[in-house]
């Protein structure tokens, strides 16, 4: 593992978390290495790798913080990361994104002005971009996308690990219920591809995306959220 060399604090951590991905892991290094500064931290956390992923974490210089051992899943190795990080503001960034932009200075003013969410807009490899949205929408949809999203550091839940899916969902819920400050930018400033597992279509999410919902806004969000996903499916179902 490598420690970054200063004390002063970064403006911000980008965290990375990976398992058996390096060829992921390395074109996603190599669209934040030229971005980085002395204000840009960077951290990964493999989880245990065995493809050769720690021999190249290892013969790259630039990263702050690495460390691998195994661990319980994505989430787990996003909160080992953040216990780690230094920066103002939190970024994720996993193997097969990319880093289009970093909004040094409109991260430097958020910094004076004590804003708690930063949510930038998303290319996604279906050609769209994901535009992030704060406030009643996040009840039942997921309205903030973590690779465009800058958290204050100080102010970050972390994630439930208990949730294998959606922790991400409930932990910009419980900061929206608490009131966060949260602002809307349209600059695009990462590339993700669709293919997580937040993505797949399957009743253990649909079952998980309810449970965080029913947590955080009560029964009845859940029931409406319920129908609401019945209402969408026959619309696609359709073609309407």
């Amino acid at each position: 593992m490598t420690l970054r060399a200063t004390t002063e604090e970064p403006l911000v951590s980008i965290i990375t978390v990976v398992f058996n991905a390096r060829e992921e892991l390395k074109a996603l290094i190599l669209s934040v290495l030229p971005l980085k500064t002395e204000e840009v931290e960077l951290i990964v956390i493999d989880g245990g790798s065995q493809d050769g992923t720690v021999e190249y974490l290892n013969s790259v210089h630039e990263i702050d913080y690495w460390h691998s051992e195994p661990d319980r899943g994505i989430y787990d190795a996003m909160n080992k990361a953040i216990a780690h990080a230094q920066g103002t503001y939190l970024l994720h960034l996993n193997a097969g994104d990319r880093l289009l932009e970093l909004p040094l200075n409109i991260l430097r003013q958020a910094r004076t002005n004590q804003l708690d969410i930063l949510a930038f807009r998303v290319a996604l490899d279906n050609g769209r971009n994901f535009q992030p949205t704060y406030g009643y929408g996040l009840t039942f949809s997921n309205t903030l996308h973590h690779q465009g999203t800058f958290f204050r550091r100080s102010v970050f839940p972390g994630y439930d690990d208990q949730y294998r899916i959606f922790a991400d969902f409930d932990a910009n819920q419980r900061m929206a219920i608490r009131g966060d400050k949260a602002r809307i930018y349209n600059n695009v400033v990462a590339y993700h591809a669709t293919d997580g597992v937040s993505n797949q279509n399957t009743v253990k999410a649909k079952e998980e995306f309810l449970k965080v919902i029913e947590r955080n806004h009560g029964r009845k969000a859940r029931l409406i959220a319920k129908c609401f996903g019945k209402w969408r499916g026959l619309r696609a179902r359709l073609g309407i």
